[in-house]
């Protein structure tokens, strides 16, 4: 009965989605996007600020960091002028990765004194034109925070400098860009002062100060942190002796789709090997799990990890200080409602309310999740820069608060679902005073709305019952995960659910699976029917999937077994094909999870 009741308020809670109980004021922040630019200072005072290059390891440790396909990165390198910029490009494969890295390890060259004001109105102008729909936009600024003009080729001035940087300011608070600032250090002669004004004025909140490379991995799993409802923890630091040391860890829930496991070394790393669930060691292939090795860090991707313990073996030379942490990355986003009772003027009542959801928008009902977390709402005036945190209380699944505005000023609200090691913020939404876009509908369109939102419970538990009827004779479950990349250009991964599109059938045709994915849109024409016609998709007693009919078709991935393919839990089947029509090379990329 207790498990009907939290199905039923998860269906209220996703018929009000649907139906527009909640306003169009909602917002949601999807985990795992991120869009981001680096502002790097390359004046000549780096060679004394920052010896170790921690401005450069900074932007490849991200690269390494994020999630593939969800994530674009940019630079900036600057001193008295733009000395190099690359607008933000998507990280979709690990050879995007590793191009970008490459171009990063050639722009050591520092030139020129130091124009902070231009650099950062240059890179917010950058990133609030790059089209961008996901979790949000921010900029990562690294320098010493000292605005030196001495040389350059425009006669400009410090005044001109300070009213560039007002104006960029101005754009990254209207375009809801936080400017994180990492203050590098060691000569000790950092302005954190101006620092933590730029950070503040565009609500980062934010700076960092650091004069080693070894504090990159918690200053960036912070942001990244802040910016994809990762959760991030120190799983051990130690001195080494030599030899192989052993680090444990564990992945204790099923919503986790990457664990990345950053190991900062000062003094270079020999070898390291990744033992799985079961003690047996994990291959580096990149289809379960892939490593990157730099000067100052390695970083160990697992993708989709099982729950329970895992270790590392770490042998570094002698009297190297390593430290280990990692940050996991879970498939969920999330939705922040708000109403106001009147226009937003001085004592008017803001009602937040903060909900998980899959990446389907259904709302998350595992109490386990929400047992970790705590709410707030983030409540700024804009004109005094006062702050006020709003706790949020649980239940039914939302997280729940209120707050009184004292004044009629503008300001901006946000809500933070957090706990020691994970921060999933919303947007931020930006409350001018006399806005009357988040009323809450009162009357009869209220009543109606409600109405509408009982109609769906209805409906929906209806189909809540067909589909218990159908687990009955569902033999089996799991998902395909298709993307086709055509002349270099991937497409977004689209998912095929055989529970929900093929149950009780043992085996399906990928021309049946393309054809529902992608119906009649390009992705579908543009894939010959030589390639995918005759392939067949069928489950193993084990779960796993097997394809059959690939006779002629390049492939790589997966277990070959006789004339079969035997896909296991997040593996990957990659088909290579020539499109004669558009005179290109294309690849499908398939990969199976299991549910």
């Amino acid at each position: 009965m207790k498990r009907f009741a939290a199905v039923l308020l998860a269906l209220v809670i996703a018929a009000s989605f649907s139906l527009g109980l909640v306003p169009a004021g909602a917002v949601g922040a999807t985990t795992g996007e991120v869009d981001v630019v680096f502002l790097v200072d390359s004046s000549r005072s780096m060679a004394k600020s920052d010896p170790e290059f921690i401005r450069l390891e900074a932007i490849k440790l991200f690269a390494d960091l994020c999630t593939l396909e969800q994530t674009k990165i940019g630079f900036v390198l600057f001193g008295s002028d733009i000395n190099y910029s690359q607008e933000p490009i998507p990280m979709n494969t690990e050879e995007d990765r590793a191009a970008l890295k490459k171009t990063v390890d050639g722009l050591g060259e520092l030139q020129g004194s130091t124009d902070i004001g231009k650099a950062v109105l240059y890179a917010v102008n950058m990133l609030a034109d790059d089209e961008y729909s996901g979790n949000g936009k921010f900029i990562v600024f690294l320098s010493d925070g000292k605005t030196v003009i001495t040389e350059n080729s425009e006669g400009r001035t410090l005044d001109d400098s300070q009213r560039d940087l007002t104006s960029g300011i101005i754009a990254a608070k209207n375009a809801g860009i936080p400017i994180y600032t990492v203050g590098l250090n060691a000569n000790g002669d950092v302005d954190e002062p101006e620092l933590n004004h730029i950070s503040s004025e565009t609500f980062a909140d934010k700076t960092y100060m650091t004069d080693s490379a070894s504090d990159l991995s918690e200053i960036l799993s912070d942001i990244y942190v802040r910016h994809t409802g990762a959760e991030t923890q120190v799983i051990e630091n130690f001195t080494s002796d030599g030899e192989y040391h052993d680090v444990e860890f564990s992945i204790d829930d099923t919503s986790v789709v990457e664990a990345n496991i950053v190991i900062m070394h000062s003094g270079g790393l020999d070898d390291v090997k990744l033992f799985d669930t079961g003690n047996n060691e994990a291959a580096f292939d990149g289809t379960s799990a892939v490593i990157s090795r730099n000067e100052n860090y390695s970083l160990i991707k697992i993708y989709y990890p099982q729950n329970g313990k895992w270790r590392l073996s770490v042998k570094s030379p002698k009297d190297t200080q390593v430290d280990v942490n990692y940050i996991l990355t879970r498939d969920y986003n999330l939705d922040f409602t708000l109403y106001t009772d009147k226009a937003v003027a001085a004592d008017t009542k803001l009602k937040f309310r903060a909900v998980l959801t899959d990446p389907d928008n259904k709302p998350i009902t595992d109490e386990a999740v929400f047992a970790k977390l705590s709410g707030k709402a983030i409540v700024k005036n804009t004109a005094t820069d006062e702050t006020q945190e709003i706790p949020l209380t649980y239940g039914n699944g939302a997280f729940t608060g209120e707050y009184v505005l004292p004044t009629a000023d503008t300001h901006t609200a946000q809500v933070s679902l957090y706990n020691t090691n994970t921060d999933i913020r919303s947007e931020i939404v930006t409350l001018e005073a006399g806005e009357e876009n988040y009323i809450e509908p009162e009357g009869p369109l209220k009543l109606i709305l409600i109405c509408a939102g009982c109609a769906a419970v209805v409906v929906l538990i209806v189909l809540l019952i067909l589909k218990n009827m159908k687990e009955h004779i569902k033999m089996y479950s799991g998902r395909l995960v298709v993307t086709v990349n055509m002349g270099g250009v991937p497409s977004m991964p689209v998912p095929y659910d055989f529970a929900k599109k093929s149950p009780g059938k043992r085996k399906v045709m990928l021309t049946d699976v393309i054809k529902t994915l992608y119906e009649n849109s390009e992705q579908a024409e543009a894939i010959p029917k030589s390639v995918i016609s005759g392939v067949s998709i069928s489950m193993t007693e084990s779960g796993d999937v097997r394809f059959s009919g690939l006779k002629g078709i390049e492939y790589s991935g997966g277990i070959t077994l006789g004339k079969n393919i035997i896909l296991s839990n997040a593996n990957r089947l990659t088909l290579n094909y020539n499109d004669t029509a558009a005179g290109s090379r294309n690849i499908m990329v398939i990969q199976y999870l299991r549910t």
